[in-house]
Formats: structure tokens, sequence, C-alpha cells
């Protein structure tokens, strides 16, 4: 008998965590239960262990770096999402300007984005991993020393292309190493690192302005981006596959083929499109940018209650994302998504209508929900989209209509505070995300689960 297959103790909890992500969970690990077949593969998958994670090996050792390097980014990116809005508006106490930047930002995003995609089709991802973590880390040290609004609104705006490349990589990275029947839990396992960064972020921030002032929070993003770009050099390999570079003609050359557009104006883009915009305009333009500023304004919320609040959806959609992307895995990402557009309607009502502590704090229960069930599903819906050799490209294609939203919410949800107040921003934010869950229903086919069908070269 062949023993190759005969694997030590040590690796018994690796090799039943992997089962249970590819669904395998029932499958029995002795080698004596295995055909000699089986044993050889398996003996082959072994030998490859310490290679980067494959679609079948998202819980090796060897993908721990870059799960870690998820965490560790979302600390600093939780950091920067809190004190951005307040470090803003105490430089002039403009409410618009505070918004103003933050469309500013998404204008970026929104033109590195689909750049990015390309450029990883064409190099690689690990070397925009690279240039994104280290323009990230280095304008926030630069905000450190900020002293007026002008030199923080430039710095974030180059701040942000550094954040869309990384983001844009690091999502067509989990493309890479997922398939349809787990990138849901594949995504969720994501979500779920950065968001124990995230959770922490805000706690860190909010503990440190209070100790000594606003600006020295933003060091904890500068540490957070260096971490995680040495992290990217020494641990985390390139994860290209080998259709894209036969698309590109190789690494450095033009390339080889057009972009196939077709799928680009189809029914299920479209739903898809739209209802990203939605979700962003809901996170970008209300989340993370009105929210503090409402809750300290009208709800009489301290820069503690506010991280802690913050925090507290974080929790509530880290729970809720792994079992999401179980749902999405079995039954399908649209029901996903739909639930969650639903809820993000509601929480945003919710918000409209909160003068309190007790306001806020159902607001964020929802809101923490709604937040994990549609990004995620949003995410692998799109991702289940991508055509394998074209997969950078279509990613950063879609991520316009995220940072559309970013940029459209907060300059528009601005001009709305000033002229009617906060709830009036709100109400209009939750009437588009229902508009968005109905565009859904009617167009989008289900990409996953027993009844997914995938549109014709995606992956």
């Amino acid at each position: 008998m062949d023993l190759r297959g005969c694997w030590p103790a040590a690796r018994f909890a690796e090799v039943y965590l992997e089962s249970i992500i590819m669904g395998q969970a029932g499958a029995s690990p002795m080698c004596g239960a295995l055909a000699p077949g089986a044993i050889r593969g398996l003996a082959t998958a072994l030998s490859q262990r310490h290679e980067a994670a494959s679609p079948t090996n998202l819980l090796s050792f060897s993908s721990l770096p870059l799960f870690i390097a998820f965490f560790i980014w979302g600390i600093g990116g939780g950091t920067q999402t809190f004190v951005r809005p307040l470090f803003a508006y105490s430089l002039e106490g403009s409410v618009f300007l505070v918004t103003l930047l933050a469309s500013a930002m998404s204008l970026s995003r929104l033109v590195s984005g689909p750049v990015t995609g390309f450029v990883t089709d064409r190099w690689g991802r690990k070397p925009l991993l690279l240039i994104g973590s280290s323009l990230r880390g280095l304008t926030s040290l630069g905000n450190f020393f900020t002293r007026t609004y002008p030199q923080f609104f430039i710095l974030e705006f180059v701040g942000a292309i550094g954040t869309s490349m990384w983001q844009t990589s690091s999502s067509i990275l989990i493309a890479d190493v997922s398939t349809a029947s787990n990138r849901g839990r594949a995504v969720a396992i994501r979500t779920t690192s950065m968001r124990l960064g995230t959770i922490l972020g805000p706690l860190l921030a909010g503990l440190v302005a209070a100790l000594f002032n606003l600006r020295t929070a933003f060091l904890i993003n500068f540490v957070s981006k260096a971490t995680v770009f040495f992290m990217t050099i020494f641990l985390i390999r390139e994860t290209r596959p080998e259709s894209a570079q036969a698309v590109s003609g190789g690494r450095g050359r033009a390339p080889a083929g057009k972009f196939d557009l077709s799928i680009l104006r189809s029914r299920a883009f479209l739903a898809l499109g739209l209802t990203t915009l939605g979700v962003s305009m809901m996170f970008q333009g209300v989340f993370q940018t009105l929210f503090p500023l409402h809750a300290q304004e009208n709800a009489g919320m301290s820069t503690v209650d506010i991280g802690t609040a913050i925090s507290i959806a974080g929790i509530i959609a880290l729970f809720v994302s792994f079992p999401n992307g179980m749902v999405m895995d079995r039954f399908g990402r649209k029901k996903s998504l739909v639930a969650g557009l639903f809820l993000l309607a509601v929480s945003a009502y919710l918000l409209a209508i909160s003068t309190d502590h007790a306001g806020v704090l159902r607001m964020i229960m929802v809101f923490g929900v709604a937040q994990a069930m549609s990004m995620g599903a949003s995410q692998t819906f799109a991702m289940d989209m991508a055509p394998e050799g074209r997969r950078g490209s279509f990613l950063g294609i879609w991520t316009m209509f995220n940072s559309s939203g970013g940029f459209i919410a907060p300059l528009v949800a601005g001009l709305i505070v000033e002229r009617f107040g906060f709830p009036a921003a709100f109400l209009a934010i939750a009437g588009w995300l229902g508009a968005s869950a109905l565009l859904m229903v009617v167009f989008a086919p289900e990409t996953g689960g027993r009844r997914g069908a995938l549109p014709r070269g995606a992956s």
C-alpha cells in the first residue's frame, strides 16, 4: 500500500478544517478508508502544503499570513475611519467639508480601482498590494503632522488611492484562491479577519484620542500598513492564475486579447452594479461619514461612545459573516443580498429617528447584521461573475460602482444635511436601498448555491 497518504496526527486538524470549507467534513481522513488513487492524490496535495493557498486549501497554514494581514489592515482602517471625519470637522467645523473629503476620496478610488484591476492581470497581484500599503501608511504618518484642512485633504486623497489598490488587489487574490462552491465562506473568512481588526481599531483610536489627541491615532494606521507591507514581501506569494498570464501575453507585455464587454452589458451585472452602489452609499456615505457627526451633534455621544458603537456594529457583523457565508454557498448569494439590503434600509430609517443613545444602539444592532449580509453577498456575487483570465479587470470595473456610491452619497447627503438636516439625508438613502432590493429581486440571477448558474466565462 502506498503510505504517502497516511498523515501524521499534527496534520489531522488542518485537514479536517480544509474539509469543512470544501463541504467534505463527513469524509473520513483515515488512510485505510481511502482508495489507492485517492491516497496518491492526497499525498500530492500534502507535498504542496507550503505553497500559496489554492482553491482547495483555504485554511492551510500557508494561508494564515494572508488572513493575519487582513486583520492588521483592519486595525488601521478602523482607526482611520473613526478619526477622519472628527479630525476634519475639528479643522474647519463644517459638515459639508467633511462630506466633501469623503467624496473626493471615493473619486480617487473611482479612478484607481479599475486601473488596479487591469494592472493586476498584467503584472500580478503582489506589486499592487505593496504599492497600496506603502501609500496608505505614509499618508497616515503625514496626517500626524497636518495642521490645515487642505493638507489633510491632499493626504487623504492620495491615501485613498493606496487603499483602493490594496483592497482591489486583495479581493482579486481571494477570488484567485477560491471557487464558486466555497467562495462565500472564503469571503466570510477574509471579512471576519478584517472585522476583528476594525473592532479593535476604533477602540484603540478612542482610547488614544482620550489620552492624547485625535492626530496621534493616525500613527496606529501607519504602523498597521507598515506591518502589512513587510508581511506581503516575505509571507504572501503571487496568485495570478496561468490563464491570466496567457491572456496578458506574459509578465509585462500588452494584453493579447480584448476584454469581452458582453458580460458588462448583462442584466446580472446591471443589477449587481446598482445594488453595489446602494450598499456603498449606506456604508461609506452614511455610516463612515455622517454617523459619527450625527451621533455627536444630535445624540449627545462622546468620542469614546461613538468608537464603542462602531465596534459593536463590527462585533455583530463578525458573528454574522461566516454563517452568512455558509448560507450563500448552500442556498445562493441572491437571498442573502436581498435580505441584507432590506435590513440596511431599516437601519437608515432607525438612524433618521434616533435622538439618544438607545436609538443609536437599535440602529447599530440592525446595521451590523445588514452590513455583513449585503457586503459579503455583493462581493461574492461579483467574484462569481468574473472570468478567470480577466478577473482583475472585471473586479476593477465593478469597484467603480462601489466607489461611485462613496463619491455621490457623502456629497449629496452633505448638501441635504446642510439644508434639511440629518434625518432627511438618512431617509433618502433608505429609499435607494429599498429600490436596490427590488432591482435585485427582479433582474439578478442566482450565481451560487445548489441551483446557481454562473454567466458564461465566469469562474
